[in-house]
């Protein structure tokens, strides 16, 4: 087993909850049944809330202070690149919390998201490319 197995787990999660929710997101559709892409929402708001707490409280510092310099340097760096990104999604969260949010600006929503599941999923691919790896090497 990999030490990043669990986080590597809660990416292929993510994705198949993005995968689900990219084909509803339809300012029509939304604005007919916003409460269809809601729950799909919810589903992401608690699986990112938790992968990003875990990864950026645990595992960032973690590696941030490891022996391996490039491990480290990496951590450091995703650290501070990426630190931010639970803000923005406790934004969204707040201004996209149900099917009235989402029922009074479709297209609002609608962009809202197609921008924090661009930010998702570049960090869900950076972090597989540059940084697991890394992790897995030193374990």
């Amino acid at each position: 087993m990999r030490k990043t197995d669990n986080y590597r787990k809660h990416h292929d999660d993510l994705r198949a909850i993005v995968g689900r929710l990219e084909p509803m997101l339809d300012v029509a559709r939304i604005t007919v049944h916003p409460a269809a892409v809601s729950g799909v929402v919810r589903d992401l708001f608690g699986k990112f809330s938790v992968h990003l707490a875990i990864e950026d409280s645990t595992l960032y510092p973690k590696y941030a202070v490891h022996d391996d310099a490039r491990l480290r340097h990496v951590a450091l760096t995703f650290q501070t690149e990426m630190g931010n990104l639970s803000k923005r999604f406790d934004a969204y969260k707040h201004a996209w919390a149900g099917p009235l949010a989402i029922g009074r600006d479709p297209t609002g929503f609608v962009a809202a998201t197609r921008e924090m599941l661009a930010l998702l999923k570049a960090r869900v691919k950076r972090e597989e490319d540059s940084l697991y790896d890394l992790i897995d090497k030193a374990a």
